[in-house]
Parts: structure tokens; C-alpha cells; sequence
């Protein structure tokens, strides 16, 4: 079975810029999926909860049959994107904490 890609290539490479965009799509899509179960529990719990999804794994699945070049770009955008929110909320619980 022949598989078409959700992104355009130039030279065989792919648009690193529309990967990126889509990455950021799913990340955020995803994160409104999960705010709605982490509003229910502390920003504590719900940074342990966050660190402990796989992100990298999801991306991986939902781009099953794509090229490795651009399950990397997303994968690494998608981990920053994760690292970034991480990070933000850790910052507000220190800042909490000193209050």
C-alpha cells in the first residue's frame, strides 16, 4: 500500500516549517485535551503527570508510515513545546511556593 505524506518535500527533504506547524497543532490540540483532567488536580500533580507522558510516542504513532526526517522535526518541536509548558509551570510553583 502506497503511502501519501501530509507534507511537502523539496529535494527530498521535507518543509521543516510546515512539519513544525503541525507539531505545534497536535501539541496544543493535545494540551486542551489535557488541561481538562489537569484543572482538577494541583499544578504539582499535574506537572508529575505531565512528565510522565510520552510524548515523543505520540507523535511517533500518529505519524506512523511518514519519513524518519520528519517524524524527527516533530518529535523534537513536540518535546520542546513540552519542555516549554514543563518548565512554565515548575517556575509557577516555585514562585508560589516563595508567596
Amino acid at each position: 500500500m502506497m503511502h501519501i505524506s501530509k507534507f511537502e518535500h523539496v529535494e527530498g527533504s521535507p518543509i521543516e516549517e510546515q512539519v513544525e506547524e503541525w507539531a505545534e497543532t497536535f501539541f496544543f490540540n493535545l494540551m486542551t485535551i489535557l488541561n481538562s483532567f489537569l484543572s482538577h488536580v494541583d499544578v504539582a500533580e499535574a506537572v508529575a503527570r505531565l512528565k510522565s507522558i510520552p510524548f515523543d510516542e505520540l507523535v511517533i504513532e500518529e505519524l506512523e508510515g511518514e519519513d524518519k526526517a520528519v517524524v524527527n522535526i516533530a518529535v523534537a518541536k513536540v518535546l520542546e513545546l513540552a519542555e516549554a509548558e514543563i518548565s512554565f509551570q515548575e517556575c509557577y510553583i516555585q514562585e508560589s511556593d516563595s508567596n
